[in-house]
């Protein structure tokens, strides 16, 4: 299991890091008045998840919170939290560490959204998986753009995303 890191991101357009005052792994974003945590290797409750969904309008997880609860605790996150602790943004990735990763959520709650906050958990995980063979996401419409700045595509001439989903 990953440490919980906490980065400081100053501005939430621009990032510098200040591991000596916060901690490795803890961010400080600056979002209007607020001033926003970025944590990598951080938990996330059941209950946090599903109002992250909800906030996005994404499906609804109906699956039982201890099945939930171990389905995140599987994943590497990284989170962007309100100085209460409430989560405003969320990165979720599977990764064996060593060749493959792939990212299933990058979420911001819609009143955060479009203030560099989706684009620094990005970054986030980007350096976190550096060096493996491959890197995958799904995109929504609303992240294409984002995720297609930095390389990502549906192919790369060896390989072709293909996916099934349950009804």
């Amino acid at each position: 299991m990953l440490q919980s890191e906490v980065l400081t991101v100053v501005g939430v357009n621009g990032m510098s890091d200040n591991e000596g005052t916060q901690g490795a792994g803890v961010s400080r974003l600056a979002d209007d008045s607020d001033s926003l945590t970025m944590r990598r290797a951080d938990q996330v409750t059941p209950a946090e998840y599903r109002m992250l969904l909800a906030a996005v309008g994404w499906r609804p997880v109906t699956e039982p919170d201890g099945d939930l609860a171990a389905a995140l605790d599987s994943s590497w996150n990284v989170t962007v939290r309100m100085p209460d602790g409430a989560l405003v943004g969320l990165a979720r990735v599977l990764d064996d560490g060593l060749l493959y990763a792939s990212i299933w959520d990058i979420l911001v709650v819609p009143e955060r959204q479009r203030r560099g906050i989706g684009r620094a958990l990005l970054q986030a995980v980007l350096e976190q998986t550096a060096g493996r063979r491959l890197l995958s996401l799904i995109a929504t419409p609303a992240g294409e753009a984002l995720y297609r700045a930095v390389g990502f595509a549906e192919t790369d001439g060896r390989s072709i995303a293909l996916f099934r989903r349950d009804p």
